[in-house]
């Protein structure tokens, strides 16, 4: 078993498809979960399969990885490398034995992974090929001033970086559970959080940038959905729905509309309308 690397697993309520992660990675490395409050039998499967389940300190940020929980993680470290991971991500054996001997070496500190994802229960094509930073040093990353959405910032140089090969031996295998129900529910959180900082750092609504963004996700979304069809084409709007939820709740916030406001200003025209009947 390598003794360098950590397994790290990030779960909320994850009953139905936490054993597929662990089984990943088990006979390679601990493994960690990093929960966020599960209900269900998260703990109960995990454990009994020999992971560490650990709760996240609680956060104002609950969207966001932040400095607190990630000093809190590497308090419960017992190696100087972190697979940052999710739960609808497996890699190949391949990619597992790459990273295993990463973490053997002194060169790099920061690796982007080939992700590859699956999306709508479509398995014929991949509906997006990213990279992100699955993997780093415990002491090259810090998460002080990291935002919705990202991995931390890397404290190390250039040359410390490596960029694996997009291949499919090491790709990690992104199976992203969304219906459209589900993408709405879940997206509009997600909407929420980011226009909640970009209010707090008072970055302004625009028209022309939320366009961007939209054109933006339907660029990097149809690059290859168009491949799925028609579930490509809900997939690619759903995305750029996304991007429009975001910036639309920028403008009510920033214009102090709420239901409670919405409904002041109706009452106004109401009582306005009703005049002549009371007179």
């Amino acid at each position: 078993m390598n003794n360098n690397i950590t397994f790290v697993l990030f779960t909320y309520n994850e009953e139905k498809r936490i054993s597929y992660a662990i089984r990943n990675f088990i006979k390679c490395g601990e493994v960690i979960l990093m929960d966020g409050g599960s209900t269900d039998k998260t703990q109960e499967i995990a454990e009994s399969l020999g992971a560490r389940f650990l709760s996240r300190p609680p956060s104002k940020k609950p969207q966001v990885e932040t400095q607190e929980n990630f000093d809190f993680l590497k308090s419960n470290l017992n190696t100087d490398w972190i697979y940052w991971g999710y739960v609808d991500n497996i890699a190949p054996k391949s990619l597992v034995e790459k990273m295993i001997e990463i973490s053997m070496q002194d060169k790099y500190k920061y690796v982007l992974v080939p992700l590859y994802t699956y999306l709508w229960g479509n398995t014929d094509n991949y509906i997006q090929k990213a990279y992100s930073p699955f993997l780093f040093h415990k002491d090259f990353i810090n998460y002080k001033e990291n935002y919705i959405h990202g991995m931390g910032q890397f404290l190390g140089s250039k040359d410390q970086k490596l960029k694996l090969p997009n291949k499919e031996k090491y790709a990690l295998k992104h199976f992203s559970t969304y219906s459209i129900n589900k993408f709405v529910i879940g997206h509009l959180r997600y909407a929420e959080a980011e226009a909640a900082e970009k209010y707090l750092l008072e970055k302004k609504f625009s028209i022309i940038r939320m366009l961007a963004a939209m054109l933006r996700y339907i660029w990097i979304y149809g690059k290859r959905g168009w491949r799925s069809g028609r579930l490509g084409i809900i997939i690619i709007l759903s995305y750029a729905f996304f991007r429009l939820m975001a910036y639309a709740r920028l403008f009510e916030l920033e214009n102090n509309i709420t239901l409670e406001s919405i409904e002041e200003k109706y009452s106004l025209s109401k009582e306005d309308l009703l005049k002549d009947f009371d007179s």
